[in-house]
């Protein structure tokens, strides 16, 4: 499947042209759902009123589509949003109108915003396990109360499972939007694609974290590196469009630490290979991260089990044995967990991984590859036979 700058995606093309915009973004909703944990405390703009929707859409004969977005969530004043969608209709009738929520009550609105007129949602799905969730969000407030994480984050994840479903038999296009926040939830994002592409899902926007200096400890910026391996997987499953991230937050040296050679795109040029990493007596053995066992497909993060190979009595390298790999949810400390998992290996194989587990994992003697290829070919490739530059460093 594509994967699409979302730079040159409807709604996003103005942001560096300045030219008037295919996708008009409204803000009409007055009451959010929720509130994200490393947003920056500041006071949002207030709603747009009717007179405001009508003067604003005057302004942009060109547009083909009206999204509703923020400051709060349509779904949370369904009356508003509905008296909004049925002005747009009246006086713009040429206009497709879309919405962006959460999704809490997606699946109960779903045929009255048909109904109305809605065409397309964008579903803000940052996480399926309710762990990251909560190191997401600030709060979440499904009624008029701020209710404690532990009930408000399953109840979040289990509406956002149902409005999937609800609103594509409906009739409408979704489309899920996650933020990448390397470290929290980037390892997770393409469970999120392949389940929402099972749900009725019909395309994927990334958008990558930015730290705001104002607060203390953010977690890290989202690089060009994390965004485009990301979107490559995520590409399996759904669609996918992807925020650009500047040359500066490239996170890449075009070199054996991050894994991309040149192909990131930051025009770097990479420094001249220092070669594969080679077994020794203490480090005898490669890890594998597999899920059919065939080729090396599986993102380090996503990896529950990974295979070991390693020489036999007489030489042959093969498969081993197994190892469970340390559980996500414990930031840096399960990298280095693995570190001594895999205390015997010298290298290990991964479809893609990040820069932190790859800078971990290096600095205790385990060189991370990326590689998509036959894992029997590029292990046999590790201990001195076959074909060479099968791995990308």
């Amino acid at each position: 499947m594509p994967v699409i700058p979302i730079s040159s995606a409807p709604g996003y093309a103005n942001q560096e042209t300045g030219a008037e915009p295919p996708i008009l973004r409204l803000p009409v909703a007055p009451i959010a759902f929720c509130r994200m944990r490393h947003a920056p405390e500041e006071k949002a703009n207030p709603a747009m009123h009717a007179a405001e929707v009508i003067a604003e859409t005057a302004r942009y004969q060109g547009i083909a589509h009206v999204e509703l977005d923020g400051p709060g969530d349509p779904l949370a004043s369904m009356a508003a949003t509905l008296a909004t969608v049925a002005l747009l209709k009246q006086h713009r009738p040429d206009l497709t109108i879309g919405l962006t929520t959460v999704g809490i009550g997606g699946s109960r609105h779903a045929a009255e915003l048909a109904a109305a007129g809605v065409q397309s949602v964008t579903l803000l799905v940052e996480t399926l396990d309710a762990t990251t969730a909560e190191q997401l969000y600030a709060w979440i407030r499904p009624g008029k109360k701020t209710i404690p994480l532990k009930e408000g984050v399953p109840l979040l994840l289990d509406e956002q499972a149902k409005a999937v479903p609800a609103l594509a038999d409906a009739g409408l296009t979704v489309t899920v939007r996650t933020t990448v926040y390397p470290g929290l939830n980037a390892h997770q994002i393409v469970t999120v694609a392949e389940t929402m592409a099972e749900l009725g899902a019909s395309g994927m926007e990334l958008v990558p974290f930015t730290p705001d200096p104002s607060l203390a400890n953010p977690p890290p910026g989202a690089t060009r590196v994390h965004m485009e391996q990301i979107a490559k997987l995520t590409g399996r499953f759904l669609p996918t469009a992807s925020v650009q991230v500047s040359v500066e937050h490239c996170g890449c040296d075009c070199g054996p630490r991050c894994g991309t050679g040149t192909t990131c795109g930051c025009g770097a040029v990479a420094p001249a290979p220092t070669g594969l990493p080679k077994p020794s007596p203490e480090r005898p053995r490669v890890a594998v991260a597999s899920a059919t066992g065939m080729n090396v497909d599986l993102h380090l993060g996503q990896a529950k089990t990974l295979l070991i190979y390693g020489p036999r009595e007489d030489g042959l390298a093969c498969l081993l044995e197994t190892r469970q790999a340390p559980d996500p949810g414990s930031g840096e400390s399960r990298w280095e967990q693995l570190a001594t998992t895999l205390h015997d290996c010298f290298a290990l194989l991964a479809s893609s991984a990040g820069q932190k587990p790859r800078e971990i994992l290096g600095n205790q003697g385990i060189r991370v590859l990326l590689t998509e290829e036959n894992i029997e070919g590029t292990v046999d490739v590790l201990y001195g036979g076959g074909r060479k530059g099968k791995c990308k460093q």
